[in-house]
C-alpha cells in the first residue's frame, strides 16, 4: 500500500487547511521544496502535490515550485489543482510529472476529460472530492449535485482508470476516514482508489488496507507528527 504525503501549495508556501477552508491555513513551512526534500529523505515513494490557488482561481499559480520539487526530488510526483485544460495537463505532463489529479474539468467537461484520457490513459487520476455524498468542484468552494458513487461508475466506464477519493468533512480534522462510503466505493468500482481526508493513525491506514485501498493521502497527521512516516510505510 502507497503511503503518500500531500504538500499543499498556498501562496508558494507549504500549508494544510482544515475541511479546505482557504481562511483556516496554517504554513508548516516557507519553501515546499525542503519538505519535499524531507519527504523522499524519509522513505516516501511519491507525493502528492497541490497547487491550492489553482484549485481556487481555476489556473495554476504555483508552476514554478512544483518544478523547483521536480528538479530538486528524484521520487515521482503527481499533481492536482487549477488544471482546467488541456494546455496546462501538456505542461505539467511534459515537464517530468508523471501523474495528475483532475476534478473540476472530469465534472464539467466531458469531452475534454476524454480527449485526455485516450491521450494519457493510466497518467490521469481523477479526484472524488466529496461533501455529504456530493461532489464538489473548484478547489471544493462549488457544488455539483452529483452523487459520488454514482459518478465514479460512470466515469470507470468512461475510462478512468485510477481514482482519489476526498471526505472534504474530514479532511484536516485529524478524525477518521469516511469508511462506510470509502467501502461501498471499493464495492461498486474495480479501478484502484487512492484516499485521502481525515486520516489520523497507523490504524486508520491499516483499515483501509484490508478494504483493499491502493495507497493513502496523508497530510495533517504526518505535520502534526500524530504518525511517523517509517511507521506509517511500515504499516502499509
Amino acid at each position: 500500500m502507497l503511503i503518500i504525503p500531500a504538500i499543499d501549495i498556498k501562496n508558494g508556501k507549504c500549508v494544510r487547511l482544515t475541511q479546505g477552508i482557504f481562511q483556516s491555513e496554517k504554513v508548516y513551512c516557507d519553501n515546499p521544496v525542503d519538505m519535499a526534500k524531507k519527504w523522499e529523505q524519509m522513505g516516501a515513494k511519491t507525493l502528492h502535490i497541490v497547487d491550492l490557488d489553482g484549485a481556487k482561481k481555476g489556473v495554476m499559480a504555483n508552476l514554478n515550485a512544483i518544478n523547483k520539487i521536480i528538479k530538486a526530488i528524484s521520487i515521482p510526483i503527481q499533481v492536482g489543482g487549477g488544471i482546467r485544460d488541456e494546455a496546462t495537463a501538456k505542461i505539467l505532463l511534459g515537464s517530468g510529472v508523471p501523474v495528475i489529479v483532475l476534478g473540476t474539468i472530469a465534472l464539467e467537461n466531458k469531452i475534454l476529460l476524454l480527449k485526455l484520457l485516450k491521450k494519457y490513459g493510466h497518467r490521469i487520476i481523477v479526484a472524488l472530492d466529496t461533501k455529504n455524498g456530493n461532489l464538489v468542484t473548484k478547489g471544493w468552494l462549488g457544488k455539483t449535485g452529483k452523487n459520488c458513487i454514482e459518478t465514479a461508475k460512470e466515469f470507470e466506464k468512461q475510462g478512468v482508470e485510477k481514482f482519489m477519493y476526498t471526505d472534504v468533512i474530514r479532511d484536516g480534522t485529524l478524525t477518521e476516514p469516511n469508511y462506510k462510503e470509502i467501502i461501498e466505493l471499493a464495492k461498486t468500482i474495480s479501478s484502484p482508489i487512492l484516499v485521502g481526508g481525515g486520516i489520523s493513525s497507523i490504524d486508520d491506514i491499516q483499515k483501509l488496507k484490508s478494504i483493499g485501498i491502493e495507497g493513502v493521502i496523508i497530510g495533517k497527521a504526518l505535520y502534526e507528527n500524530r504518525i511517523i512516516l517509517k511507521e506509517a510505510i511500515n504499516a502499509g
